[in-house]
């Protein structure tokens, strides 16, 4: 008895492996085609700036966002904002989208003709972007701490903003 179930697993085995029980092993894993260059370049933009509290925050109408491509990867993507320091990385999600990862961006406007000199910080926590069509413009929209301390203020401003760059 013993002998005739040991015969009974091993032809199962045998038979579950003749018929790809095992494909998951097996298969071949697609490749992530490369689409980067669906959203990569230099992109004038318009910086909208909103808020929940309705303080004002003033906007940044000329302002340039750069993707590029990481050399590292398949999907990820280097995020510059001119005229800010930034830190900033995105992720494809599709085609021609992909989500902002968290990251830092730094403005620093010194003093000059008689003008109190700035600091402007975004401290983004998400968001996404990319372009709807394959001739339009890409945009982005993402979440932040945004703190302004400029020299002629007592104390910073601070609020969690919204912010949308609109291509032009």
């Amino acid at each position: 008895m013993r002998r005739s179930l040991a015969l009974t697993s091993a032809a199962l085995s045998l038979l579950c492996a003749a018929c790809g029980g095992d494909d998951e092993a097996a298969a071949p894993t697609e490749e992530l085609q490369d689409t980067r260059s669906n959203v990569t370049g230099t992109h004038p933009v318009v910086m909208m700036i909103t808020n929940a509290q309705g303080n004002h925050v003033p906007d940044f109408d000329k302002a340039t966002l750069e993707l590029s491509s990481e050399a590292r990867s398949r999907n990820e993507l280097r995020v510059s904002l001119s005229p800010f320091d930034c830190d900033l990385t995105a992720t494809m999600t599709g085609k021609s989208t992909f989500a902002l990862n968290p990251g830092t961006c730094h403005l620093l406007i010194p003093p000059h003709d008689y003008q109190f000199g700035c600091a402007f910080d975004l401290d983004i926590t998400r968001g996404t972007g990319g372009r709807d069509t394959a001739d339009g413009s890409v945009g982005v929209t993402f979440t932040a701490g945004y703190r302004r301390d400029c020299a002629d203020y007592h104390a910073p401003f601070t609020a969690d903003v919204t912010v949308t760059l609109l291509g032009t």
